[in-house]
């Protein structure tokens, strides 16, 4: 029975966007969401739906690059600050892999369109863009004029991302006892969204020494980020290479990468790295074999009392990501007309957390896809790797 259901909403879902929208669009007297996701690999699309289990993983491809974006789930819980009333929510997905995405940016870009008018007809009044949805329009750029046609906002989840990759280093530069103004931050896809964002408001709360890491014809836009006249004390040493990870206490991911990066030889004993990264930066044989390095999901968010209705690989059922939290936000907020695809104000950021919280969300525990970290977890890191080192 949930295998023909399933068939049924996938063909809804096809023809729903290509019908006029005056026939059968939805619509809510409160503001409504949608959260575009894609699958990372074909791993996803087994867990999603078992019984392609039984299809080699090249033809799994050859199937969604012929499919088309489909409804996975209904998000239930979220009510609005302002009048209290349910707020809608969909949990969205098109079919390509992070590495179709890549390899056919066009493809992936139309593909995301297509998505936002099925959000529409959904009754959505904003879309949010999950994993690489966002990156590979341009920060949402790519479809900026449909999202206005259609009077919708959007947003690209960096706001919260931001603050919350900053609050996890900050808790752990105070649980460790490091002083801030030693540590080295990495920040990996610093011309980035995220990565962007999130150097200026690590620099917001007294963070003053950086390696910025990306691609050699990205560091023009590095250097429009980093502004040395407002922090005449911070270092920033700009680099393509991963190899000057390995002198940073901390390092952040945030690229658009397809496969991991971060492999062991990129490492020092006593590491934190914060891997924000969809698919994820880091080898997982750093995570597996490597007790001397912390990695630790970046960007999530517990967000008691409300269901995704999808699993997103996270340990806790209320965990989602931060991009998915910020679209909430600003749908109970009853801001779900703005478009905010850039943060480059650290105040946004901070009143992206605030209003977070008024809801009740709050950081996720620590954790990576192997484990949740402990309080004896970090006490022993730190006895082993950090203390009198």
């Amino acid at each position: 029975m949930n295998g023909f259901k399933l068939i049924v909403e996938a063909i809804r879902d096809l023809f729903w966007p290509l019908s006029p929208h005056w026939l059968f669009q939805k619509k809510y007297k409160s503001p409504a969401f949608a959260f575009i996701v894609h699958p990372r690999d074909v791993v996803d699309v087994y867990k999603k739906y078992p019984h392609f289990r039984i299809l080699h993983p090249k033809i799994v491809e050859w199937f969604l690059y012929h499919f088309w974006p489909v409804v996975i789930s209904e998000v239930t819980g979220l009510k609005s600050v302002e009048s209290g009333m349910p707020i809608r929510g969909w949990v969205l997905s098109i079919p390509l892999t992070a590495k179709q995405m890549m390899t056919n940016r066009t493809k992936a870009v139309a593909m995301i369109r297509r998505s936002i008018k099925l959000a529409h007809c959904k009754g959505a009044t904003i879309v949010g863009l999950g994993a690489l949805t966002a990156s590979i329009t341009y920060r949402g750029k790519d479809v900026e004029d449909l999202v206005k046609r259609l009077d919708m906002g959007i947003t690209s989840g960096v706001g919260y991302t931001a603050f919350n990759i900053t609050e996890i280093s900050l808790i752990l530069l105070k649980r460790f006892r490091l002083n801030p103004a030693d540590e080295v931050f990495a920040v990996v896809g610093a011309a980035g969204a995220i990565g962007s964002a999130t150097i200026r408001f690590l620099l917001h709360k007294g963070i003053r020494r950086f390696v910025l890491i990306d691609l050699d014809r990205k560091h023009s836009r590095i250097e429009e980020i980093i502004n040395k006249k407002l922090f005449p004390k911070a270092s920033f040493y700009i680099t393509a290479k991963l190899a000057e990870t390995k002198r940073c206490r901390f390092i952040i991911t945030a690229t658009n990468a397809p496969e991991a990066l971060i492999k062991s030889e990129h490492l020092s004993p006593g590491t934190i790295i914060i891997d924000d990264a969809q698919p994820s930066d880091i080898d997982p044989g750093v995570v597996m074999k490597r007790d001397d390095v912390l990695v630790i999901e970046g960007g999530v968010t517990e967000v008691n009392g409300i269901s995704p209705n999808v699993s997103f690989g996270l340990k806790h059922d209320t965990d989602v990501f931060s991009c998915l939290a910020e679209v909430m936000v600003l749908a109970a907020f009853n801001r779900d007309h703005e478009r905010s695809l850039d943060y480059a104000n650290p105040e946004d950021i901070e009143d992206m957390g605030k209003n977070g919280n008024v809801l009740g969300f709050s950081r996720a525990e620590l954790q990576n896809f192997q484990k949740v970290y402990s309080e004896k977890d970090l006490d022993n890191f730190y006895k082993n790797y950090l203390e009198n080192k």
